[in-house]
């Protein structure tokens, strides 16, 4: 795997991190991303990718993580070594494109909700519309 897959990778994977913290119910005196980006930077100190997953996630109190993530996880376990020690290395610019990655994901998600209830609505136009015939 490429240097640029792996990082690439990360990004995805602690895009899905940072979408499953609890942030509104976090008491921070902080920037919430300086405390992301501390607290990943810590993490990549463990071992090994499951050990920096669950450090991570223990973190923030997060019990679980999305299917998609133990995945990506899976596919950097080779390279590990490698990738914590980026992380520990390029933390703040890896957590960067992360966040701006969960905030893509999460403006897709909102976009695809609105575009479902919009499709919904017309649905329910046309079936009233046919029973109005």
């Amino acid at each position: 795997m490429s240097s640029n897959d792996k990082e690439s990778k990360l990004v995805d994977f602690l895009a899905l991190v940072y979408m499953r913290v609890p942030w509104g119910k976090m008491q921070m005196g902080k920037n919430v991303w300086d405390v992301f980006n501390h607290r990943v930077r810590a993490a990549s100190r463990k071992g090994t990718m499951q050990a920096f997953a669950s450090k991570l996630c223990n973190y923030f109190g997060i019990q679980s993580l999305p299917p998609e993530a133990v995945l990506i996880l899976d596919d950097l376990i080779p390279d590990q070594e490698k990738v914590l020690n980026l992380l520990y290395m390029e933390h703040i610019p890896i957590c960067m494109r992360a966040v701006i990655k969960a905030k893509e994901i999460r403006e897709a998600k909102k976009e695809k909700e609105k575009q479902q209830k919009k499709e919904e609505k017309d649905g329910k136009k046309l079936q009233n519309s046919l029973w109005s015939v």
